[in-house]
This record gives C-alpha cells, sequence and structure tokens, in this order.
C-alpha cells in the first residue's frame, strides 16, 4: 500500500513537472520572431529563403498554434515593389495559398530589406 502511495507521487509530481515545462516553452513560442532577413538578392535566392520560410509555416498547419508570416519590405517604393513581385512569384510558383501571409511596406530612403517573421496565433503581430 505504502508503495503505491509512493509511486501514485511521484508519478504525479512528473506530470505536474511536465505541464510546467510545456506552459514554459509554450510562453516563448508565443512570441513573434525574425524568422530570416534579406538584403540585396536575385531572384533564385528570394524564391530560395521563401520556400524555407513557407515550409516553416506549414510546420503547425491546421494545429492550435498555426502560424502567420509577416513579410516587412523596407526601402523606396520601386525597390519594395520589385521585392514583392519576387515573392509572390514564389507564391504562385508553388502554388501557394497566401491567406497565412501578411506583406508589410516600410517606405524608407534607406537600402533594400526583408524581413520575414513568424507569428504564432495570438502574439503581438511585428510593426516595422
Amino acid at each position: 500500500m505504502l508503495r503505491a502511495l509512493v509511486l501514485l507521487l511521484i508519478v504525479m509530481g512528473s506530470v505536474a513537472f511536465a505541464q510546467t515545462q510545456e506552459n514554459k516553452e509554450r510562453k516563448e513560442t508565443d512570441k513573434a520572431y525574425i524568422f530570416a532577413e534579406l538584403r540585396k538578392a536575385n531572384d533564385y535566392q528570394v524564391k530560395k529563403l521563401f520556400d524555407e520560410f513557407d515550409n516553416r509555416l506549414m510546420k503547425d498547419f491546421g494545429s492550435k498554434n498555426e502560424l502567420q508570416g509577416y513579410i516587412i519590405n523596407y526601402g523606396t517604393d520601386k525597390e519594395i515593389a520589385r521585392r514583392e513581385k519576387q515573392i509572390r512569384e514564389s507564391i504562385t510558383f508553388r502554388r501557394i495559398d497566401s491567406y497565412r501571409l501578411t506583406f508589410v511596406r516600410a517606405v524608407n530612403n534607406g537600402t533594400l530589406k526583408t524581413v520575414f517573421w513568424i507569428v504564432p496565433r495570438g502574439a503581438e503581430p511585428p510593426t516595422p
């Protein structure tokens, strides 16, 4: 009887520890984070990085923690239009449903830069 009680306490303690660890990990992944940053790049480099980005988004497809992708483009209006065209061609080529992607334009006089963000459901979206 005493052995059964001790075993029960050990199991209950293990379950509580596992739940605590899961909650800690969940809190860390509840925040948006930068997946990648891209500056000047040719079409192949943009497509390759976008493929990796899309693969990461698809890992949690349909789960309760479904991810949203934010693509923030910095640069002049012309540079941003060109970069968006490169990315949209990747979307068309791969026949990706783009409902999980949000494009943000951050027009400035600086140099072209694209930042790919992963945003878990319920997390605060990034701002340029």
